[in-house]
């Protein structure tokens, strides 16, 4: 049976009236398609669980006014079946639907269903792409003038039977306009157009797409991050200096890791460092033998030492697999920079290089901890779940963080700070003003401590 937040259930039934009266100016939930174990009383409850991403996108297709954009790897009939009577009502109601998927995707009764409905669908060799589309996002009423009603979906998911029965995904369901925004423009440049027709011309699936979208979002007491893969190198450098920047725990749970893609080497320094490291693959590729140690051969050369045996496992889903892909840092530090790094990016040299790729950073620790609820559900094993290592924070306030100028430091203490490359700038004792310093991640020392401050523009 699903689980949602009681304030979620009344989505279902008054989807329309909730959906607008509840939500905030950046408003983000947290849904996860297994179980997530609430008794363990690790993290907090995310906003459902045991949550189809089909019966998710219908109820907010069952409240779209004016547009629909779905961008998918694949679908299937079954799927779209479920989804027929929102679209068709949707469609009854004046919407506007626009596909984009994979060019792998073949199931002739779905190609078939969008055309008798009128909805033009692309896939990614029409715009030249190398790789696989393999995003997974979705926009209602992103393309009309009300910044009111914009809801972006963002998932590990595909629309099929195997991943929405099966498999253990994630979903985030966006109410904030800039993140449509800059989700609207990415299906723009794939679509080669902003209007209604594809644009053979114009679409662009490839490496050197226009990089034209906002990837820094800054929010009330929230940022995010929004990058697409084929990943310029600026990007790809941003995601690993977050990784970089964290100073407590990093926990995953991957479907694919492969060591091509440069996370292993990233995770190792992390490790080495004396960070809490802890994941669970969805399958057992190279970095998984690399973790553990059990490589011979020629590949001695790529086992960890020490290893994470113990630390890291294989998900024991009985009818499926691990199909997320997400990494929580200083998810148990809120003082620190917690965040979430999700989206349908697997961690393998075609996903930051040759795939299409959607990867979400929310920096944000109400996000990290729904995120950490569902992990430690996850995380069994022969030595048990991650038992509670959170111990209450001091009154020792820095703040707004992220900031776009100003650090406040309650009480005034002395701390010093660096760049993170590990540069000191200075010392300072009640106010930080960062308007003449570049944008990126700082690190802040007070007495044996040490913060994180991520400045924004």
């Amino acid at each position: 049976m699903f689980h949602l937040n009681r304030k979620i259930l009344l989505f279902w039934t008054a989807s329309i009236l909730i959906i607008q009266s509840s939500a905030k100016a950046q408003d983000i939930k947290v849904y996860f398609s297994k179980n997530v174990d609430t008794t363990l009383h690790i993290g907090i409850p995310p906003d459902g669980w045991n949550v189809r991403l089909d019966s998710l996108l219908a109820t907010y297709i069952d409240s779209a006014q004016y547009s629909v954009d779905i961008c998918i790897y694949n679908m299937d009939n079954t799927s779209l079946g479920f989804l027929s009577p929102a679209i068709r009502q949707a469609i009854e109601r004046g919407v506007k639907f626009r596909v984009i998927t994979d060019d792998g995707f073949d199931d002739e009764e779905v190609i078939d269903s969008l055309a008798d409905w009128g909805i033009t669908h692309i896939d990614d060799r029409f715009g030249g792409g190398s790789g696989y589309m393999h995003c997974k996002f979705f926009v209602m009423d992103g393309r009309d003038d009300d910044t009111t009603n914009d809801i972006s979906i963002i998932s590990s998911s595909n629309l099929t039977v195997d991943n929405i029965l099966n498999d253990a995904n994630n979903t985030l369901v966006i109410h904030w306009y800039q993140i449509s925004y800059a989700l609207e423009g990415q299906f723009d440049i794939y679509w080669g157009s902003s209007g209604d027709i594809p644009n053979a011309d114009s679409s662009d699936f490839c490496a050197d797409f226009p990089d034209v979208i906002q990837h820094i979002f800054e929010g009330d007491g929230i940022a995010c991050e929004l990058y697409f893969s084929p990943q310029r190198t600026q990007y790809e450098d941003s995601i690993f200096e977050r990784i970089t920047s964290i100073n407590y725990e990093a926990y995953f749970c991957i479907n694919r890791f492969t060591r091509s893609s440069d996370m292993d080497d990233s995770l190792k320094n992390l490790y080495y460092r004396g960070m809490d490291l802890r994941g669970v693959f969805g399958y057992r590729d190279n970095v998984y033998y690399d973790m553990l140690g059990e490589n011979d051969g020629e590949d001695t050369i790529y086992n960890w030492v020490p290893t994470l045996s113990g630390y890291i496992f294989t998900d024991t889903i009985s009818s499926g697999v691990i199909h997320s892909k997400y990494l929580l840092g200083d998810c148990r530090h809120p003082l620190s920079d917690p965040f979430v790094l999700t989206g349908s990016m697997n961690w393998s040299d075609p996903g930051f290089h040759t795939n299409n790729e959607c990867v979400i950073i929310i920096h944000d620790y109400e996000v990290a901890q729904k995120y950490l609820a569902a992990f430690a559900t996850q995380y069994t094993g022969p030595l048990a779940k991650i038992g509670e290592s959170f111990s209450p924070q001091t009154k020792f306030r820095i703040y707004p963080n992220p900031t776009r100028r100003y650090i406040y430091i309650d009480p005034p203490s002395n701390i010093e700070l660096f760049d993170i490359r590990g540069r000191k700038i200075g010392d300072f004792t009640q106010l930080i003003d960062m308007n003449n310093m570049p944008i990126g991640i700082y690190l802040m020392k007070s007495k044996s401590e040490w913060h994180k401050i991520l400045l924004l523009r």
